[in-house]
């Protein structure tokens, strides 16, 4: 699913990222210093052999470019009219030859992807030809039936709408707010497709839809009501530390649907947010009511289809510094592969380069995704062309780059920003070295009491063994949410009774718990990425567990 289609930072900035256009413009309208076509051979009756407007060049814009560049969509300006394009021919040629349009970020020597946004180079050379030929019309017969992308997929099960509409604030250009759905699950949801419909299209630039968790709904109504009006303020992600979106729009999307047999799941008691990213350049803001659309299943699926993080949260980059280099391996430690669908690298604005590995058991690596050139403003989200399979013990490698010298700083109303040291937050200011996987899984049947933590558990030399015990909770995510608070939170069992040990392994088990999240193995983890101080822990916490010292903290979340 697609992240971002166009954010256009200022309208001025938003023309030249699109088009490159760096002439000057007093000619006037339709003039060849404003990049358009001079009348000398230009229009109808133009060079017959060469390509025409409505033959060929009005199906090429309508593929590559009318999903963002349409009258009152996301785009500054509209490129469906013969009239439009001609006047900027010129410009557009710029940028199509240069790669700038249509935003495509990654490299094209890594893992092949889905539906690439990249024009074919017959299609860059028909566009030239069209230019170099003075922009001729052509015979309006002579346009080829061009059919809609679309997906009939019939009325929704289930729709979705914020409380009451939000106007986008024009205090700044960009306005990034969450908006809870008014949406409840009575039970678990197997979801097959999902359509976002934007309210304000003029101003709406992209939506991610995220899954609440029922521990976290007080959290979220918590934040919604901190705030006046709808919603509350939000950047990097929900401000609630959930998984991947669930759903997503950008301009042109249209439903994403999984294939037969694959679901997304949303456990009963869960809410949805929606973070809506509103720009107030291109139009005014009106009140905004987008819309989520969901369609489900009658019944389970035997695949699930799940987004987790990869994130590095120990990052920290120094104030001044221009080449920041973060590199962070995330090893599968289940005992079973993972298959991989799609990826999504993400960082912030001093974010410079991200790039996806797969370290495989010989410690050969395979590309899988590389950007080279990171841009906040033209993210998205990736699907693999084919799956990649990530066998038990071998790694994704997530690197990312940066530039925290006092030049490449922020500009926050109309100052430039000193530079400061940095780290891993959801703010504006803080920064993030993140990449989503979604991962699709055979679904296990339902069991009450945390059965696959018990059935772990059982199976453990000795099931009062401290990293045994952690592993198992890798296997439970659920058991996990519920039960690490009290196991090693504010008051929990470990702090009672093993705070230094805890407080010597601290970074370790926070990166292990992240690593877990995809991977597994939270034990094993902390075994292999700091063995002496898991040790440590292991060795005080284990006769706790035997003493009953954790027993509340487990029982309460019914795993016995």
């Amino acid at each position: 699913m697609g992240l971002s289609c166009v954010r256009w930072t200022t309208l001025a900035v938003g023309v030249l990222l699109a088009w490159g256009c760096g002439e000057s413009s007093e000619a006037g309208e339709g003039g060849a210093a404003d990049g358009g076509i001079s009348a000398d051979g230009g229009g109808p009756g133009g060079d017959t052999g060469a390509p025409t407007w409505h033959r060929d060049i009005a199906p090429l814009m309508a593929q590559h470019c009318a999903g963002c560049h349409t009258e009152g969509g996301a785009g500054p300006f509209a490129l469906d009219t013969y009239d439009a394009v001609k006047r900027m021919a010129n410009p557009a040629r710029n940028a199509i030859e240069a790669g700038r349009m249509p935003p495509w970020q990654p490299a094209d020597d890594c893992r092949p992807l889905r539906d690439p946004r990249v024009m074919p180079p017959a299609d860059v050379a028909r566009f030239a030809a069209w230019v170099e030929a003075g922009a001729p019309e052509g015979d309006a017969a002579d346009a080829p039936r061009v059919e809609a992308q679309t997906v009939d997929l019939g009325p929704p099960d289930l729709m979705g709408q914020p409380f009451e509409p939000y106007v986008a604030s024009t205090d700044r250009p960009d306005d990034y707010r969450c908006l809870p759905l008014d949406l409840t699950f009575d039970a678990d949801t197997y979801v097959r497709a999902t359509h976002v419909v934007p309210g304000d299209a003029a101003v709406v630039h992209h939506v991610l839809v995220f899954v609440v968790p029922p521990e976290r709904v007080a959290d979220l109504e918590a934040l919604d009501a901190g705030e006046a009006g709808p919603g509350y303020t939000c950047f990097g992600g929900s401000g609630l530390g959930t998984a991947g979106p669930m759903a997503a729009w950008v301009p042109g999307a249209v439903a994403n649907v999984a294939e037969d047999g694959r679901a997304t799941r949303i456990v009963a008691g869960s809410r949805l947010v929606m973070q809506v990213h509103y720009n107030v350049l291109a139009a005014d803001p009106s009140p905004d009511l987008t819309t989520l659309e969901l369609h489900t299943y009658d019944e389970p699926q035997p695949y699930v289809l799940t987004t987790q993080p990869q994130a590095g949260l120990d990052l920290h980059i120094p104030a001044g510094d221009a080449d920041v280099v973060y590199t962070r391996d995330f090893v599968n430690r289940r005992q079973t592969p993972l298959t991989v669908v799609a990826v999504a690298p993400h960082m912030h604005v001093l974010g410079e380069r991200i790039r996806v590995d797969v370290v495989r058991a010989d410690d050969s690596t395979e590309c899988v995704v590389d950007i080279p050139a990171w841009d906040f403003n033209w993210q998205q989200s990736y699907h693999l062309a084919e799956p990649l399979v990530v066998q038990p013990g071998e790694a994704f490698r997530l690197t990312c780059a940066y530039d925290n010298s006092a030049a490449n700083q922020p500009v926050v109303n109309g100052e430039q920003l000193t530079a400061r040291d940095v780290t891993w937050g959801e703010g504006t200011l803080d920064e993030m070295c993140l990449n989503y996987i979604t991962v699709v899984e055979p679904l296990d049947a339902p069991v009450e009491g945390c059965g696959a933590f018990t059935t772990c558990r059982a199976a453990c030399g000795d099931p009062n063994d401290f990293l045994c015990l952690a592993d198992c909770l890798g296997a439970d995510t659920a058991c996990a949410q519920c039960a690490l608070p009290g196991i090693v939170g504010e008051g929990g069992c470990v702090r009672d009774d093993c705070l230094p040990e805890l407080a010597a392994a601290g970074d370790c088990v926070r990166g292990c718990l992240v690593e877990a999240i995809s991977g597994g193995g939270l034990g094993a983890c902390m075994a292999n990425t700091c063995p002496e101080p898991a040790a440590a822990l292991q060795a005080c916490m284990t006769p706790v567990l035997a003493a009953g010292g954790c027993d509340a903290a487990i029982a309460g979340c019914a795993v016995e």
